[in-house]
């Protein structure tokens, strides 16, 4: 069990790692700041995928006011920073930089529309969220329990999980082969199955058989039941009431229909009946099949 555990931290770790070293290179900053700001979202309660979003919007937005265009060029001459300065910082320290100009510089009536021309319309609400001092938290707390993770490790966790990836190609592969083989071999069954079940084939032979002859095999049915209820039953009746006893009484009966052949007559007896009745819906009538 403690082994399995330690796998699935493994694992994790891996997983969470890569995926965060993903993200800081689509957002040209380092893992430790996303690290960084995860724990800040959670201080604050905000979303990765709400961080996320805004940082994204916000390093187009600064890209393109290095260009002197765009929403966020306006908002940065008033907070006094630069669009070049800032996209040179990690994404951590970016975000504290101009929440920290804004919290100076902007009257707090006017602060979420300054941040929205940065963050966007729905990532400045969240980012408003997480103010200097929460950042700050958040540093020391990645920094004192060892969270962060260099850029070197971070690229060394990247390959670790590529190539456990291609441990799954390796099954994948391996189940597409399989099944390439089986298809011919499935297919000639599946084909064999089908011709059976068929009309022509034996399988439907023999059920329309049996519907074709399910008038006679009825009438056969009903001979025997009514045969057992009558012969039989009344003959096990006076067996078991003359030798004492039911066991002696299935003895004698079974040596009984050994020596009398009662399945042929039975057989002979359901043929002729039904043999009678067709006779009788033939003719019109029980009078005329008589007659």
């Amino acid at each position: 069990a403690a082994a399995a555990a330690g796998v699935a931290m493994v694992r994790s770790g891996l997983q969470t790692v890569d995926a965060q070293a993903k993200l800081a290179q689509s957002l040209s900053t380092t893992v430790a700041s996303i690290q960084t700001l995860e724990r800040a979202g959670e201080l604050a309660g905000v979303s990765i995928s709400g961080i996320e979003q805004a940082t994204k919007d916000l390093t187009r937005r600064l890209s393109q006011a290095a260009a002197g265009t765009g929403p966020a060029a306006d908002a940065l001459e008033r907070l006094g920073l630069s669009a070049t300065d800032l996209i040179a910082l990690p994404l951590d320290q970016r975000v504290g930089a101009i929440n920290a100009a804004i919290e100076s510089f902007v009257p707090a009536a006017e602060r979420a529309a300054v941040a929205g021309q940065l963050f966007g319309e729905e990532g400045s609400i969240a980012m408003s969220r997480i103010d200097t001092a929460t950042l700050r938290q958040a540093t020391e707390d990645v920094l004192a329990f060892g969270v962060v993770v260099s850029e070197q490790d971070a690229d060394q966790i990247e390959r670790t999980n590529d190539a456990i990836s291609r441990l799954g190609l390796i099954w994948r592969g391996l189940s597409n082969q399989l099944a390439v083989a089986a298809a011919p071999a499935l297919e000639g069954v599946a084909d064999a199955m089908a011709a059976v079940a068929s009309r022509t084939g034996p399988l439907g032979i023999a059920i329309r058989g049996l519907f074709d002859n399910i008038g006679r095999l009825t009438t056969y049915a009903v001979t025997l039941a009514t045969f057992l209820a009558g012969r039989w039953v009344a003959g096990m009746a006076v067996a078991a009431l003359s030798v004492r006893g039911l066991a002696t009484a299935l003895v004698l009966l079974r040596g009984a229909l050994i020596r009398t052949g009662i399945g042929a007559l039975i057989v002979g007896a359901g043929e002729l009946v039904y043999q009678f009745t067709k006779l009788v819906a033939g003719a019109g009538g029980f009078g005329a099949a008589m007659g």
